[in-house]
C-alpha cells in the first residue's frame, strides 16, 4: 500500500530532476558559448595599448573595428594619425598597414587570436633593415575575425565572412584613406603600403575598389594620367584573398576600357596567392555553393549569383561571370597577369634577400629572390586579358606553402621586390 502511494511521488521527483538536469545542461551550454565568444570591446584600447615602440626606428599602432564595421574608438584613430605625424617630422616613414583575416584578432594569445600580431611585429623589424634611412611604422587594423575562441576552424565562417564585408564599407574606407593621406601630407618622401590577408584581403579590396574606379573615371574624363599620389597608398597587396574574382574582373575591366596599363610604370594593386593554398582553392568554392543553394547558409547573405552574363567574344580571355563569381581571385586563371618559372637555387640570408630584391624589375617581369630559390614572374606568352595595374600573381609553395604561411622570409622578399617597382626613382 505504501509503495503504491510513494511511486507516483518518486516518479514525479525523478521527472523533475530529469527536467532540471536538462535545463542545467542547456544553461551550461549557453554559458559555454557566451564565455567562449571573442572580445567585442577590443584588445588595444587606450593610448599605451594603441601605440607600441620597438626600438628607435620601428613602431606599431592599432585600429579596431566592431562587427558593424565601425571604429571602437575615434580616439584610437586620432592617436594613430598623430603618431604618423610624429614619426614623419624628421625622416620619411615606410608605413605598412595590415588587415588580418578569419580566425584572427589583436589578441596576444594563440588560442583566441592566432599569431598575426607577434609575427607582424617581427616582420616590421625585419623590413626596417631594408631601408635604414626610413622609419618603419606598422598599423594593424583588427576586427572580430574570430567570434568563438575555442573553435579553431569552420564553425563561424559564414558569420565572419558577412562581418568582413561590413568591414570593407564606409568606415573602413574612411579610416584607410585618412591613414594614407596623413602619411602623404606629413612627409612627401614617405611610402605607404597596405596589405590584407584572407578575409582581410577582401576587406582591403572592398575599401578601395570603388574609390579607385571613381578616380579612374574622373582622370580619364579630365584627360590626365593617373599618379600614385592620387591614391592613399603606393601599393595595395592582397594575400591569399578570400574574395570572389568577380570584383577583380570588374576593376580590371575599368582600367582596360580606358587603356590604363600602369600607374607611373608599375602596379597599383597586386593579388598574391599560393597555388598550394587549399583554403581559397577548394574551401571557398564549396562555401560559395553552400551560401547559394542551402537555405540555412544563405541566411548570412554570403553570395549572390547574379545574372551570369555571357560575352562570347571576351569570355575566352577574361572568363565568364559565373566562373569568376564562384572562384577566388588568386585561382582564377583567366585574370592572371603573370606566370612564374623557377630560376637558380641559392641559399640567402635575410640581409641578402632584402638586398637582392631592391631592384626586382626585369625585362618583361619581376625577379624575386627567396631563401633558397629565385623565381621569374613574367607576362604570359599567349594572348592574355589582364595587362592592367591590377596584377594577379600566382606564387609557388616555395614562397608561401599554404594559406597561413605569410610571414616567412621568401614572402618578405616578394613584398620587397614589389616595393622596388613602385618606388620613386
Amino acid at each position: 500500500m505504501l509503495r503504491k502511494f510513494l511511486e507516483p511521488l518518486i516518479g514525479g521527483w525523478q521527472r523533475s530532476l530529469d527536467q532540471l538536469g536538462k535545463g542545467m545542461w542547456r544553461l551550461l551550454l549557453i554559458g559555454f558559448f557566451l564565455s567562449s565568444c571573442a572580445s567585442r570591446s577590443g584588445y588595444r584600447q587606450g593610448l599605451e595599448a594603441s601605440i607600441e615602440k620597438h626600438g628607435a626606428n620601428v613602431s606599431l599602432a592599432h585600429l579596431e573595428l566592431d562587427d558593424q564595421g565601425e571604429l571602437l574608438s575615434r580616439d584610437q584613430l586620432k592617436a594613430v594619425t598623430e603618431q604618423i605625424q610624429k614619426e614623419s617630422q624628421e625622416d620619411p616613414i615606410l608605413l605598412v598597414v595590415f588587415i588580418h583575416g578569419w580566425n584572427r584578432n589583436a589578441s596576444y594569445h594563440e588560442r583566441t587570436g592566432g599569431k598575426d600580431l607577434a609575427h607582424f611585429r617581427t616582420w616590421l623589424s625585419e623590413l626596417s633593415e631594408r631601408d635604414p634611412e626610413y622609419r618603419t611604422m606598422g598599423v594593424m587594423v583588427s576586427w572580430r575575425g574570430r567570434s568563438l575562441s575555442p573553435f579553431p576552424i569552420g564553425v563561424d565562417f559564414f558569420h565572419r565572412y558577412a562581418a568582413a564585408r561590413r568591414m570593407g564599407g564606409v568606415i573602413g574606407a574612411e579610416v584607410l584613406h585618412e591613414i594614407g593621406a596623413t602619411a602623404r601630407a606629413s612627409n612627401q618622401r614617405s611610402r605607404i603600403m597596405m596589405m590584407g590577408h584572407s578575409m582581410g584581403g577582401a576587406i582591403l579590396e572592398s575599401c578601395f575598389s570603388e574609390a579607385i574606379a571613381s578616380k579612374v573615371a574622373v582622370s580619364h574624363a579630365q584627360r590626365r594620367p593617373l599618379l600614385r599620389t592620387d591614391f592613399p597608398a603606393d601599393l595595395l597587396i592582397t594575400i591569399n584573398s578570400a574574395e570572389s574574382a568577380i570584383h577583380a574582373r570588374q576593376l580590371i575591366s575599368t582600367f582596360k576600357r580606358r587603356g590604363i596599363r600602369d600607374v607611373e610604370g608599375g602596379p597599383l594593386i597586386v593579388s598574391v596567392t599560393s597555388q598550394d593554398d587549399l583554403a581559397t582553392a577548394f574551401a571557398y568554392p564549396i562555401g560559395n555553393a553552400l551560401g547559394r543553394y542551402v537555405p540555412p547558409f544563405n541566411w548570412f547573405n554570403t553570395s549572390v549569383s547574379g545574372v551570369y552574363r555571357k560575352k562570347s567574344q571576351l569570355d575566352q580571355l577574361q572568363g565568364t561571370q559565373a566562373q569568376a563569381h564562384r572562384t577566388t581571385v588568386g585561382h582564377f586563371t583567366p585574370l592572371f597577369s603573370h606566370r612564374y618559372r623557377e630560376g637558380p637555387r641559392e641559399t640567402r640570408t635575410l640581409k641578402e634577400i632584402l638586398e637582392d630584391n631592391k631592384a626586382a624589375q626585369g625585362p618583361g617581369g619581376v625577379i624575386v629572390a627567396g631563401e633558397t630559390r629565385t623565381f621569374y614572374f613574367e607576362r604570359p606568352q599567349e594572348p592574355f586579358y589582364n595587362d592592367s595595374p591590377y596584377w594577379i600573381m600566382p606564387v609557388p609553395g616555395a614562397i608561401m606553402k599554404d594559406h597561413r604561411d605569410i610571414w616567412n622570409h621568401s614572402f618578405l622578399g616578394m613584398v620587397s621586390a614589389l616595393m622596388s617597382i613602385v618606388e620613386s626613382p
